[in-house]
């Protein structure tokens, strides 16, 4: 199968310093994941205290061989370890989210009544048949002076990422570093750990926009949405597969001390780790688009222009991209004769590709590198507070949509559509990928637990996606129409919400 891309949550934070450090909520939505890995209760060591550590798998870091007398000394001192290779978990959703907001359908700015007229025979044109698609973008522009108001609220309640139910990921560390225990002269190597997570990911978006023709073939519409977002996460069930024993059996899997969620301290569970949640409002990205009419006959109509985002909305909450994106596009409308039973068929067609910029969105989130003092003077690495993100590009999107109006009568008009996105074709989108886990759960786990598996980083590419809609538009008095449309989603590339709902409002004048 496929792998499945998308920039997900890599795994296992670094433990932090002392509950001090730390503030009592993330600072804003972006960060609830990596918060969520908190644990709630302090950890135990040799030598004192970590309260409120970021889950994290560690390693010694000192040489030792096993069954020497320092052996013993060495995996018992907190100091001696390390923190193994981790991942951000958080950044998967982040850049996912990026993705979202960028390729969140925005209804046509020009999608109500038009009144247009043949320059040559004066006779009505098709356009004014029709009360125009949804999404796909309408070739025809508004008119000279004419203006079109519009608004659309659309829910956004994300359940699956690639395929993986929010609500019951498992999350992989692969395992493979460096130990500082060596086997004569072998040396070893960590084991794989897992860690579920329970999400809750919503995005609300309310779209009002103006349109406004500059000439008969050319306008300008001007979007501006507000958003809601909200996430609530909740991190559990920490395992490492490394065996419980004290002693180096032939396979060298053991020991504890290869990897433990303690330093010095035999942990290699940990039922509970943490929570967060946090949702935020506000003014998202603001989009301006311009369009030229370049083909017009009483048949057909075909358009070029762009979409220019503006990066006006909070990134590190959710509510915008990070940065400032652009997309080229070209439009064609076709209309059949009306037919004896009054229907008229009007087939659309649109297809563009949005370049956007670096954001936080698209890089990753990171804690600051630092040693926690422990009682009686000793020190161990940590990674913790303040959460800092690098910047990375989120991922181009290469989109098209075709389908077509059914307008029965002057009053309705029913839109079937179809929607794909190709995202990360240049500037790549993080993978994931599904990784079987061969070790051995601990033994002093109560209970069996079986081999396990998880999500883990797959490098860089490009996914694809696939959606569907039905909608239905009403001219509800005047040239005030009302819209209703269910967008589906097909696949399980990605971030996932599998029925959006819209519904509208557009008056024309």
């Amino acid at each position: 199968m496929k792998v499945q891309k998308s920039s997900i949550l890599f795994a296992f934070w670094l433990v932090a310093a002392g509950a001090n450090v730390f503030a009592q909520a993330p600072a804003n939505v972006s960060q609830v994941l990596m918060w969520s890995t908190l644990t709630d209760k302090p950890i135990d060591t040799t030598r004192g205290l970590i309260s409120k550590p970021l889950f994290s798998v560690y390693t010694t870091a000192t040489p030792v061989d096993a069954g020497s007398s320092a052996f013993v000394p060495t995996i018992t001192n907190a100091q001696n370890y390390k923190v193994a290779h981790s991942s951000a978990l958080s950044s998967a959703l982040s850049s996912n989210i990026a993705v979202a907001l960028s390729v969140i359908p925005l209804s046509s700015p020009t999608s109500g009544v038009i009144l247009k007229k043949d320059p040559v025979s004066g006779a009505e044109l098709p356009a004014s048949s029709s009360l125009g698609p949804i999404f796909t973008q309408r070739a025809e522009t508004v008119g000279k002076g004419k203006v079109y108001l519009g608004f659309t609220h659309q829910d956004y309640h994300f359940t699956s990422i690639n395929g993986e139910k929010l609500n019951g990921l498992t999350v992989l560390y692969g395992g493979g570093d460096a130990s500082g225990i060596r086997l004569g002269s072998t040396a070893t190597a960590t084991a794989p750990a897992t860690f579920n997570m329970g999400l809750d990911v919503r995005l609300s978006q309310d779209l009002a926009f103006l349109t406004f023709g500059v000439t008969n073939r050319f306008d300008v519409s001007v979007g501006l949405p507000t958003v809601h977002s909200a996430v609530s996460a909740r991190s559990y069930n920490g395992v490492v597969y490394s065996g419980s024993g004290d002693e180096f059996k032939s396979d060298g899997t053991q020991c504890w001390c290869i990897n433990t969620l303690t330093p010095g301290v035999k942990t290699l569970t940990m039922p509970q780790i943490g929570q967060a949640s946090l949702s935020k409002s506000g003014f998202g990205d603001m989009l301006l688009r311009f369009k030229q009419e370049v083909f017009e006959n009483q048949r057909a109509s075909m358009a070029v222009g762009a979409d220019v985002r503006l990066p006006t909305g909070d990134a590190d909450n959710y509510l915008g991209i990070g940065t400032t994106a652009v997309k080229p596009f070209f439009a064609l409308s076709l209309y059949s004769k009306r037919l004896a039973n009054g229907l008229i068929f009007a087939p659309h067609f649109d297809a563009g590709w949005q370049f956007s910029g670096k954001s936080v969105l698209g890089g990753t989130l990171n804690g600051a590198q630092t040693n926690a003092a422990l009682q009686g003077g000793a020190t161990i690495p940590v990674t913790g507070a303040p959460l800092v993100s690098t910047k990375g590009f989120v991922p181009d999107v290469f989109s098209w949509s075709a389908g077509t109006e059914v307008a029965v009568g002057r009053k309705n008009t029913v839109v079937l559509d179809m929607f794909g996105n190709t995202i990360g074709l240049i500037h790549g989108a993080q993978l994931l990928r599904t990784q079987n886990i061969a070790a051995p759960a601990p033994t002093d786990l109560q209970g069996a637990i079986p081999m396990s598996k998880g999500l883990t980083d797959g490098g860089r590419g490009s996914y694809n996606q696939y959606s569907g809609s039905f909608g239905y538009k009403v001219k509800v008095m005047g040239n005030l129409v009302a819209t209703a449309q269910a967008l589906v989603r097909f696949d399980n590339n990605g971030l996932t919400a599998r029925v959006v709902p819209l519904f509208g409002l557009g008056y024309s004048f």
